[in-house]
């Protein structure tokens, strides 16, 4: 009998263990609804392959700790955006756009230079600006100039 119980606290304990793994799993999947954002980056009209691209809530709360939206661009300069720890896509709203591609140095290659002007990483005077609805965005290329 004391055998036959053992078994029975074993068999519970795992159900419990497997049940809170479960649990947790479920609890990890994220409750907010992204919107597919996609777009290209162009500088001097050629694909800025690599830039980073950060979407910053434009009326962004400090304290609200918004998730921030954010691609690297492709060989041909397109990008669809991630939101972490939530996945593709962005929440809808309006954003002000930061972007920097960054290169080696052609006075010290060993070092990294923005390749583009600072003024398209100025989060004070944003020049870019996009508002995200729900559903698919295809956004217009953001066309970049020195």
């Amino acid at each position: 009998m004391d055998r036959d119980r053992c078994s029975i606290v074993i068999s519970l304990r795992l159900l419990s263990i497997l049940a809170l793994v479960m649990l947790g799993g479920a609890c990890n999947k994220s409750t907010i609804k992204l919107h597919p954002v996609k777009g290209k980056v162009l500088f001097k009209d050629q694909p800025a392959n690599g830039a980073q691209i950060v979407f910053r809530p434009e009326n962004e709360d400090p304290s609200a700790k918004l998730p921030t939206p954010y691609a690297t661009t492709t060989e041909d300069g397109g990008f669809s955006l991630r939101t972490e720890p939530h996945g593709e896509g962005a929440l809808p709203g309006d954003y002000i756009v930061m972007i920097t591609w960054y290169g080696p140095d052609p006075k010290n290659p060993e070092q990294s230079v923005n390749k583009l002007p600072a003024k398209y990483a100025d989060p004070t005077t944003p020049l870019l600006k996009v508002t995200v609805k729900e559903g698919v965005n295809e956004l217009e290329p953001f066309k970049l100039k020195p």
